[in-house]
């Protein structure tokens, strides 16, 4: 799972606090060896990216909470100009060079706080996957999103799906540790939807990504529940097949796609 961090904007849109779940110290230290790659052909959040950029102008893409990349690179891959913001260090010491390394067109990869830096432009793509749900004040970080789409733009955002359903029901009983650090509420696709549509925005797509799996976090768990465990875990490609595709219940994530009319 993509663990991110803060950024954006405070000077613009009057934001004075950031309510990040986890302190900067954590998301640290969860990169240190982390490996930079791009995001394999078979994952779900690649393929719904590149649907719906499929017919999106070849311009600016922005994400925040970029590192380590695997998500920006895909909008590399599609010819985007790749923008980016984090805090962790290596999103300024080594994420540039990695994506020029590629042949991508490398624009502004910044190392700041997403809601003290200001931005002075708008980008053609505005996405994070992972971010929303570590803070506390997510509604204000998609409005930021949403601001920085420009006319004929696009805005892409995702969360992991630990609230609905199947899904909810497993990480509330079995993963309680990696629970603390999400924040539930901002895993709500209908209210991004209204937030979305308050900054200008109309919906493409909002719902479930993906067909079933599951992850969890390290923690001491009674031996009961780790048989529980090991028998879904190896049940998985059965339920893969039998339970329905990009459902809020079953699905591993959760998407919005929306689209800011051209004035």
């Amino acid at each position: 799972m993509k663990l991110l961090c803060p950024g954006i904007l405070k000077e613009l849109f009057d934001i004075t606090t950031t309510e990040n779940l986890l302190p900067q110290e954590e998301w640290d230290a969860s990169y240190g060896g982390y490996e930079l790659f791009v995001a394999p052909e078979s994952d779900p959040i690649r393929i719904w990216i590149n649907r719906h950029v499929s017919d999106q102008k070849r311009g600016s893409c922005l994400e925040l909470g970029c590192f380590p990349g695997r998500f920006l690179a895909v909008f590399g891959e599609q010819g985007f100009e790749l923008n980016g913001i984090d805090l962790t260090p290596r999103v300024e010491r080594e994420l540039p060079e990695w994506l020029r390394q590629r042949g991508f067109n490398v624009g502004q990869i910044l190392r700041a706080d997403l809601f003290e830096h200001k931005w002075s432009r708008t980008f053609d793509v505005v996405c994070s996957f992972g971010l929303i749900e570590h803070f506390l004040n997510w509604q204000e970080l998609l409005r930021q999103h949403a601001r920085l789409v420009a006319p004929g733009g696009l805005l892409l955002v995702s969360t992991p799906n630990f609230r609905g359903g199947l899904q909810g029901w497993i990480h509330r009983h079995f993963d309680s540790v990696n629970l603390e650090k999400h924040h539930l509420p901002a895993m709500d696709p209908p209210e991004w939807s209204r937030i979305a549509s308050e900054e200008g925005l109309i919906d493409v797509e909002n719902g479930g990504l993906g067909r079933f799996e599951f992850w969890i976090g390290g923690q001491t768990r009674s031996a009961p529940a780790k048989v529980f465990l090991k028998v879904l875990s190896r049940l998985q490609p059965f339920l893969r097949q039998v339970l329905p595709a990009n459902d809020l219940r079953f699905a591993p994530y959760y998407g919005l796609a929306a689209r800011r009319p051209v004035i």
